[in-house]
């Protein structure tokens, strides 16, 4: 009973995150910024008055909110409305996307922390949930501890990730702010596009812990 509560709470909070993220996209897309500068002149000038000329800024392929930092090519992808559009939700997301750049250029802490673990959370992302699986129904203990150690990492990974999202928001307001491409009340709404974006990260890691939380329960139950 308690692992099938964890299974309807785990699926009501994604698509209540998704749904709130794509909610405040479609508001805040919307809203024309005062000064009428789009997502990617808003993403080039940030990058070149924080001496980062050697980043580009590109279209993303991949559609609605697949704008993304790719450290590998350097290069800001953002999607064709971010990148086009002039809204409050195109500023705000080009700027955080901007952020994690800084990040990388700056060398902030916590990047260096994921990057370190990111291999291990990929083979943990292809593997980690089969194994537990497997270990759970063949009720084998070794392997359910294998499985278990191996979404561990995959929810630790997410728990780094946090404080990188956050930064990169952090940075984004007040470069948007203190170079005056926003005004004070334009500044409110970006904040709010962006906590959105974030309570995505945040209910995924919550996800993982419970889902992880629903395998032991189905587990202590077996034995």
């Amino acid at each position: 009973m308690e692992s099938t509560v964890l299974y309807i709470l785990i699926i009501i909070l994604v698509l209540w995150s998704q749904q709130r993220v794509r909610g405040a996209y479609e508001h805040f897309s919307k809203i024309p910024s005062e000064n009428h500068i789009s997502g990617s002149q808003i993403a080039r000038s940030i990058l070149d008055s924080q001496g980062l000329s050697n980043v580009t800024v590109e279209i993303s392929q991949k559609g609605l909110l697949s704008d993304h930092f790719d450290p590998k090519t350097n290069q800001v992808y953002l999607s064709p409305k971010v990148y086009n559009d002039d809204s409050i939700a195109s500023v705000a997301i080009a700027a955080h996307e901007v952020g994690h750049a800084i990040q990388y250029a700056e060398h902030y802490g916590m990047v260096g922390v994921r990057n370190a673990i990111l291999p291990v959370a990929i083979v943990s992302g292809y593997i980690g949930w089969v194994v537990l699986i497997i270990g759970l129904i063949s009720k084998i203990s070794v392997l359910f501890t294998i499985g278990f150690l191996l979404v561990m990492v995959i929810a630790v990974f997410q728990l780094i990730t946090l404080p990188i999202e956050f930064n990169a928001s952090s940075r984004a307001l007040k470069l948007l702010s203190s170079d005056n491409y926003i005004s004070v009340d334009e500044g409110a709404d970006a904040k709010a596009m962006l906590s959105a974006a974030a309570l995505t990260y945040v209910v995924a890691l919550l996800a993982t812990l419970l889902q992880i939380a629903r395998f032991v329960l189905l587990n202590n139950r077996r034995r």
